[in-house]
């Protein structure tokens, strides 16, 4: 079965990378699979498909039931799409093991992704070693944001990466007080926030931007952070 990937997201440090300005924040990611799930359907493609749906369904037992979709996906409202490349005529070369879970009506129309995972390998036993943990564990990881830097905006950007984050804080804060605030400045201010530990105001701040913001890449970004914040 031919299975689409749709691979995509404390310590603050200052990135810059080309012409854009980022935060690099410490965010807490849920695992894929909570408490409340009961059954997840498992489609998987390529060489290992079959030994990487019997591997998930063997470490995941007791814990959730695992529905086959080699003969078609079961409508559940939660799925896993699995690869592990290349296959096993190439001996001993690193694989790429690849898995996305998301929610949906059905497996062909995926509402919410819970969460994407990438890692190289050699074997299939440590692919399914490395999901069996992603699947289930909460996780710390650093992640970096980039901030809108466009504008007015950018005087913020040079305060930011000059490390000035109280004052670029300030700056925001000035900003989206005023009455032509825009999406990116709540996103920015949303982003600062984040960084320096204050949650409840990094959320607020992404919900304003979001309720701005058309499809895009800060779009993504705000639903992402609050993924994390939740």
């Amino acid at each position: 079965m031919t299975t689409p990937m749709r691979l995509t997201t404390g310590l603050v440090l200052l990135l810059v990378s080309g012409c854009a300005t980022s935060l690099e924040v410490t965010r807490t990611r849920l695992p894929p699979l909570r408490s409340t799930d009961t059954t997840m359907a498992v489609a998987a493609s390529g060489a290992y498909a079959p030994e990487l749906i019997a591997g998930t369904r063997a470490m995941l037992e007791g814990r959730v039931k695992v529905e086959s979709c080699v003969l078609g996906c079961p409508a559940v409202g939660l799925y896993a799409s699995l690869t592990l490349t290349p296959g096993p005529q190439e001996a001993r070369t690193p694989r790429t093991c690849q898995a996305e879970v998301y929610t949906g009506k059905s497996w062909a129309a995926p509402e919410a992704v819970r969460g994407t995972f990438v890692k190289t390998v050699e074997e299939p036993e440590a692919c399914l070693a490395a999901l069996g943990r992603w699947f289930t564990e909460v996780r710390r990881e650093a992640v970096r944001v980039r901030l809108d830097d466009e504008g007015p905006l950018r005087e913020v950007a040079t305060l930011v990466r000059a490390g000035r984050l109280d004052e670029a804080r300030a700056r925001l804060e000035t900003l989206v007080a005023g009455p032509n605030a825009t999406a990116g400045a709540w996103f920015d201010l949303g982003v600062v926030h984040e960084a320096q530990g204050r949650a409840a105001d990094a959320r607020r701040c992404y919900e304003r931007a979001l309720s701005l913001l058309p499809p895009g890449w800060m779009k993504a970004a705000s639903e992402d952070a609050l993924r994390a914040l939740e």
